[in-house]
């Protein structure tokens, strides 16, 4: 433990730390907390109702979300408590092998998550768009291919191991230093950090114009779909209508043979009845399906942006420093973990815009707290 005893005062690091904390970093604080339990709530439930609901076990991107949200809760039980430890502890992080491991995880987690959104995008492309086969049609090739996105993200994380940990950082107190974890300050130049997010940017930008063209394509047929339903609906009544005046003139005219006109009214009736049926059902799928994509849509748009935040503030960071300390500086502890906020806003989007999902969570409530029957009094 560093102390200062100029002027007579008796000053530690942990003192200074949590004065700062105390006057800089409750907001940032209260915002990690906040995410950690709603993504943690919320990503439970999205993995318990897409495991169990067997209406969930019929969507083709059913296990790339599972995945997504087991990636978005180790965020919120890991890497967010950890985060929040960082900001108290701003002067007196002493273990560089946790510095390493968690900045490392938190890019892993940020980097899968990414990846995942742009493959449900892009599975769902093929499936309305391109009218292909379901591309998973097991569980253990679908989880296969999360297994390797997830390795892909490792793999690109491995720089930040190098990248990252304990600095030195300087106190306003004379003879008092600290140390923080972050940049080390070797590796803190273009040809290093700002290749590497560069990479990372590049990559991101990709998945973004990916999502972008699936979404907007599917976007495209389910509205043209919608127009088409309603005109195959406005013509299936009118041809209902027609049926039952020519049904009921033909009554008029064999009244004579009364079996026979009873025979073609139920044949007619029951036409109508198998037609409307499989309007109903059609218009119920595309329903659902209209749901779940605008879901999936924005929390691939709230992803992203969340994502692309964070890789800004550091690329400024390293090219303006300047600009970084005066504009950016003051709500750098938000921006910069705003990665953080994909991971607990997907099953927020779900609940809120599928009601087939809400439905699902409904169900699983009964399932674990059955109403009791009331006990007759004989």
């Amino acid at each position: 433990m560093a102390y200062n005893f100029t002027n007579g005062t008796h000053t530690s690091l942990r003192e200074i730390e949590y004065q700062q904390f105390m006057d800089k970093d409750i907001p940032a604080t209260l915002f990690l907390i906040f995410l950690s339990v709603i993504g943690t709530i919320g990503n439970i439930h999205t993995i318990l109702v897409y495991m169990l609901s067997p209406i969930m076990a019929k969507y083709s991107v059913r296990v790339f979300i599972i995945w997504l949200a087991f990636n978005d809760l180790t965020a919120c039980v890991v890497c967010m408590p950890f985060e929040i430890f960082d900001i108290r502890y701003d002067y007196t992080f002493s273990s560089d092998g946790a510095c390493k491991f968690f900045k490392f995880l938190n890019h892993v987690v940020t980097g899968a998550s990414c990846i995942l959104l742009t493959l449900i995008a892009i599975e769902r492309y093929r499936i309305f768009i391109k009218k292909l086969p379901v591309l998973i049609t097991n569980i253990q090739k679908s989880n296969v291919i999360s297994s390797v996105v997830v390795g892909f993200s490792m793999i690109l994380s491995i720089p930040v191991l190098i990248y990252y940990g304990l600095n030195k950082k300087e106190t306003n107190y004379v003879g008092l230093i600290g140390k923080e974890c972050r940049f080390l300050l070797e590796y803190e130049k273009m040809k290093y950090l700002g290749s590497y997010y560069s990479i990372v940017l590049f990559i991101g930008l990709v998945c973004v114009a990916m999502c972008i063209f699936s979404y907007g394509r599917i976007l495209h047929v389910i509205c043209t779909r919608k127009e088409w339903r309603k005109s195959i609906r406005k013509k299936s009544v009118s041809s209902v209508i027609s049926t039952s005046d020519i049904r009921s003139e033909t009554t008029r005219v064999t009244s004579t043979i009364h079996n026979e006109a009873v025979e073609l009214n139920k044949l007619q009736t029951g036409t109508c009845d198998r037609t409307n049926k499989k309007l109903t059902r059609s218009s119920h799928n595309l329903g659902n399906a209209i749901r779940l994509t605008i879901s999936l849509i924005i929390a691939t748009g709230v992803s992203y942006i969340g994502n692309m935040l964070y890789v800004f503030t550091k690329m400024v960071q390293i090219l303006n420093h300047t600009m970084y300390q005066n504009h950016i500086r003051p709500i750098a502890d938000i921006i910069g973990r705003g990665y953080f906020v994909s991971n607990a806003s997907n099953p927020i989007v779900f609940c809120l815009l599928d009601r087939t999902f809400r439905q699902e969570c409904i169900k699983l409530y009964r399932k674990i707290c059955p109403k009791k029957k009331p006990v007759s009094i004989e």
